[in-house]
């Protein structure tokens, strides 16, 4: 399929536009490389971004964090690369006033999005285009699909699955679709290797009021028989993650439809006792993997790459019994390289470290008790270039003053990003990515229902969700900095509060690079917080490491 193959479909069905997003069905999740049909059509690679295709031109639509990549891996010359922080529709609005024939996938985009269209967007007609399935998945065998134990879980599908069904009878349900593939595998306690770094199962569910469960993985004309049953009966479902050709099937079989919010997101996010233990015991064991490695980089850095140490990290993670992968591709971005967000390097792009210059590498492992995420900036050689030194040393302190936030319950995200990015903004700088976003249990590295981002997220903080912390900054060509730790939320129990309060406790065991940084910009609390949290890294770790790293370790986390 090309971009030429699609204009011919416009001009044959006399459509002015297509719309093709990096979506498949699973709406927000992971796509295997041949689903992902930005990749095929216009050669990006990254995560999230819409092409709008015309008879004429294209446009691909990506926010910030893709804005250097995006325009260093696409060179059709039918395709204009937009950076913008607006939605399709928002985009549309501003640029497309003509009235236009739109044609879209119903299975990639969700109710709500479509319905945002049609009503803020009258003069267009949008068409869900039922004959053309461009973005088909990668069907899901039985052997890939496995159980999560209950030693890991920690609580049955079955109990579960009752919190949903008296969410059910509480609201008047017939009936909950789940659309979400991470829901549906929280929920049954399933999990499925079809994806390299996401284990989710990726299905959708239909499950009624009496606990009984329908899943869909592959085949989708069964959801249609299915819901046939339903005439007359009330499903609930998300509009914001439910495919909008969800929606039209339950219309033709005349379903009564209610929006909500997914229940289970919420009750995921909080992690009960056993997946909180799991996730301190993950961490352990992904810190003796990270400090191995960053004892071995020091004195091997020489004649390597970008890609060469990615496979060692890998190497020492996946000595960890519980390991199963990577929880995403490790950016391993040297000098340059670090001031695209996202990069990940390949062949053709992989970098030799060379001297006197920064290392970003963020990384992650999927741990059957866990998963993690952490990114370190790290020095290659001597580094004594000040802006390096000076903009390391304010990204520490925007995260620091996040880390160190005490807030009540109930706060949202927006709150902590701002507190975070505030740091940054005293010297003129910022960053086009996020603070923060929660961590799935086995599951997505990234998950809802709450972020650490200027984004509108009212969903509130709560006690035992997990979030990562990472502010960063970025120079193109010339460098990218941001250091990345992962906390649980926890109530900070102080009889002389008169009211409740929150604050971040690390999960993240793992030495800050002290040679990057220029102790007179920090203040005498932001010292204090760093030295704290390198005694608590020494005195978690140190009887777990090897005896030939202790010395380099013991440095490491000393006293600033």
């Amino acid at each position: 399929m090309t971009i030429e193959d699609i204009i011919r479909i416009l001009r044959k069905n006399h459509w002015d536009m297509y719309i093709i997003t990096h979506n498949n069905a699973f709406i927000g999740q992971d796509v295997l490389p041949q689903e992902n049909k930005l990749l095929e059509l216009c050669n990006f690679s990254g995560s999230a971004g819409n092409l709008i295709i015309t008879q004429n031109k294209s446009y691909l639509l990506v926010d910030g964090r893709y804005t250097l990549q995006a325009q260093k891996e696409v060179s059709h010359p039918l395709v204009e690369v937009i950076c913008t922080t607006d939605s399709v529709g928002g985009w549309l609005q501003k640029n497309i006033s003509t009235p236009s024939k739109i044609a879209y996938n119903g299975w990639c985009h969700s109710i709500a999005e479509v319905e945002f269209w049609n009503r803020t967007l009258k003069q267009h007609q949008f068409i869900e285009d039922e004959k053309n399935d461009f973005n088909q998945i990668v069907p899901t065998s039985d052997n890939n699909v496995f159980e999560h134990g209950i030693e890991f879980a920690g609580i049955s599908s079955e109990e579960k699955i009752s919190y949903l069904t008296s969410f059910m009878h509480t609201d008047n349900l017939d009936a909950f679709f789940i659309s979400e593939p991470d829901a549906v595998s929280w929920l049954l306690n399933l999990r499925s290797d079809i994806l390299p770094n996401t284990p989710i199962l990726r299905a959708f569910a239909l499950i009624n009021k009496n606990a009984e469960v329908k899943l869909f993985t592959n085949d989708f004309s069964k959801i249609d028989d299915e819901l046939s049953a339903y005439k007359n009966k009330t499903i609930g479902l998300a509009f914001n993650h439910t495919p909008k050709s969800i929606y039209s099937i339950m219309k033709k079989h005349k379903i009564w439809v209610q929006n909500h919010l997914n229940p289970i997101q919420q009750w995921k996010s909080v992690k009960n006792p056993i997946e909180l233990d799991g996730f301190k015991d993950c961490h352990r064991q992904d810190a003796i993997a990270v400090c191995r490695f960053l004892y071995w980089l020091e004195t091997n850095w020489h004649n390597q790459t970008e890609l060469s140490i990615s496979q060692k990290l890998y190497e020492f993670r996946s000595q960890s019994p519980l390991f199963k992968g990577n929880s995403f591709d490790t950016i391993s971005a040297f000098a340059g390289n670090g001031a695209i967000v996202h990069y990940h390097p390949t062949p053709a792009t992989d970098s030799p470290l060379t001297t006197d210059n920064i290392l970003l590498l963020d990384s992650g492992g999927q741990y059957l008790n866990g998963t993690t995420d952490i990114t370190r900036t790290i020095a290659i050689g001597n580094i004594n270039d000040s802006e390096i030194i000076n903009s390391f040393t304010q990204v520490l302190k925007a995260h620091i003053a996040a880390a160190n936030t005490i807030f009540p319950a109930n706060t949202s995200g927006n709150t902590i990003d701002t507190i975070s990015r505030s740091q940054l903004w005293q010297f003129g700088k910022d960053y086009q990515h996020g603070t923060g976003h929660g961590v799935g249990y086995y599951l997505n590295v990234h998950e809802g229902p709450f972020s650490l981002s200027h984004n509108r997220n009212t969903a509130p903080l709560e006690a035992n969700q997990i979030t990562s912390i990472e502010p960063g900054y970025y120079v193109e060509n010339n460098y990218g900095i941001r250091i990345e730790n992962l906390y649980y939320i926890a109530p900070m129990n102080n009889p002389d509060f008169p009211l409740p309060m929150l604050c971040f406790v690390p999960l993240t065991i793992v030495p800050i690079d002290k040679r990057l940084i220029n102790k007179y910009l920090l203040t005498k609390q932001e010292i204090c917080w760093l030295n704290q949290y390198h005694q608590l890294v020494f005195e978690q770790l140190n009887q777990h490491l090897p005896s030939e790293i202790q010395s380099w370790f013991a440095e490491a986390c000393s006293p600033l």
